[in-house]
């Protein structure tokens, strides 16, 4: 946690659902998967002393623990696997994914017009961000006829928590480069640049949350309305109406979307000829926006 995006905005859910029915909440952080699965065991063989109990794991990395010998558990206990698009879990599990895709596709697009794009993601093998790079790319290569390039921070998950990496891969950027930062913590070194930079004409999307309060040079961000799914979801689970084992969302059910920023032209110093208009970022939002809805439908239907 403390990534001001997608790890505090599920937090910040959990914390607003378990005050609000007055639930009792552990926090437990494990140090990688060894430990994970020490965990998981504990939980299901301790003697369950509510009517309900709901192990939230918070990260695809999690899926090979449950095995094809995955011990049964007590049917008050559930457990709840977020990015994960397994729909063939043992019973009592569930799983839950945020499509990134169409929101990513959304932002490639939208960013056509700037001369260079990167995507600074936290390290290769990720499915969750690799649908986000993929979408990105394909955005902006149809809009532009251009390639964003990719630069990974670490070769493992390290990537997410080093904003000093970030930082400098940034300050090596060319001038006018568009930055999609995919590296969680480590986009926080990203933000940092800009910031102490304030004549640079690097512009950066923010990512998973709001990011303008981070950036004067974030003219749209990528929302993860992570929060208000969950809780939707743990409200079914408390109540017992949860049908089916998976759910999943895009662009096109409002689980993603892109907000632009609404103070950007208020804020910047220096600009680029292409973007001198104050509606400009809106005007690609709805330019594209229906492209990348039909970019999503027809990326998960294959």
């Amino acid at each position: 946690m403390g990534d001001n995006g997608y790890n505090d905005l599920i937090f910040e859910g959990i914390i607003h659902f378990a005050t609000k029915n007055d639930l009792s909440l552990s926090l437990v952080s494990p140090k990688d998967k060894q430990e994970a699965q020490g965990a998981l065991q504990e939980w299901i063989t301790a003697r369950s002393y509510s009517k309900k109990s709901l192990l939230i794991m918070a990260s695809s990395e999690y899926e090979t623990l449950f095995t094809s010998n995955f011990p049964e558990i007590d049917k008050s206990k559930n457990v709840l696997l977020f990015e994960s698009d397994k729909k063939d879990m043992p019973e009592g599990v569930f799983t839950l994914s945020l499509r990134r895709y169409g929101a990513s596709y959304l932002c490639g697009s939208m960013a056509s017009e700037c001369p260079e794009a990167y995507v600074i993601a936290a390290c290769p093998n990720d499915s969750t961000i690799n649908l986000a790079i993929k979408g990105f790319q394909q955005g902006y290569k149809t809009a532009s006829g251009k390639t964003a390039e990719i630069i990974y921070l670490s070769d493992d998950a390290d990537g997410y928590s080093n904003p000093e990496d970030a930082y400098s891969v940034t300050k090596s950027l060319p001038d006018n480069a568009f930055i999609f930062p995919l590296a969680g913590g480590s986009n926080n070194g990203i933000y940092k640049f800009v910031r102490e930079n304030m004549f640079t004409g690097i512009l950066v999307a923010g990512m998973d949350v709001d990011c303008s309060p981070f950036s004067t040079r974030t003219p749209y961000s990528l929302i993860l309305n992570i929060d208000e799914v969950l809780n939707d979801f743990l409200d079914k689970w408390l109540e017992g109406k949860i049908v089916d084992k998976h759910t999943e969302g895009g662009l096109s059910d409002g689980f993603v979307n892109v907000n632009v920023n609404s103070t950007f032209f208020e804020n910047i110093i220096v600009w680029e000829e292409y973007y001198d208009s104050v509606d400009y970022w809106q005007q690609m939002y709805d330019k594209y926006y229906q492209s990348a809805l039909d970019a999503e439908r027809s990326y998960y239907e294959k």
